[in-house]
């Protein structure tokens, strides 16, 4: 991995901890600071606080979940560099022995499945995070509106 890479996963992790950091901070801040001068007003915060906290839990899962992912990439790395090296008609060894061009075959093809089958937990994962996150940002950002909104509304009161 090149040195830009590392730089920006290392810069795409702080932001993502921060984010998800600053979500429960006005979360927990609008609650603290909370005045209820109408229903309207009264209402529209607390949508903001579900909001969110939606927001929250969609980042906390996500957080969860991409240790996994980077561990299905490892063994996906793994499983591919086995086959390249198979396919390359170099003489595997398996526990000492070399293996006959027929085990050479069968191991390929089960590596293979392995592969197709990864690749699909992969993309369902990327999904799945993909939303978590869309989740994350958007709630968010709604929460935010309806709290600034919430709070123009008490200073009118």
């Amino acid at each position: 991995m090149d040195k830009n890479q590392e730089i920006s996963i290392q810069a795409q992790q702080k932001f993502e901890f921060y984010f998800l950091a600053l979500v429960f901070t006005v979360l927990g801040l609008s609650i603290q600071t909370a005045v209820f001068a109408s229903e309207t007003q009264s209402a529209i915060e607390i949508i903001a606080w579900v909001f969110f906290l939606i927001s929250g839990l969609a980042g906390l899962s996500r957080m969860e979940w991409i240790p996994v992912s980077y561990i299905h990439y490892s063994k996906l790395t793994e499983e591919e560099s086995i086959v390249k090296e198979a396919k390359a008609d170099r003489p595997l060894m398996k526990s000492g022995q070399l293996l006959s061009k027929i085990e050479v075959e069968d191991l390929v093809q089960r590596v293979e499945n392995r592969i197709k089958e990864r690749t699909k937990i992969m993309d369902n994962l990327d999904i799945r995070s993909k939303v978590k996150y869309f989740l994350h940002k958007w709630m968010f950002v709604v929460g935010l509106v309806l709290l600034v909104v919430s709070r123009a509304i008490n200073l009118c009161y």
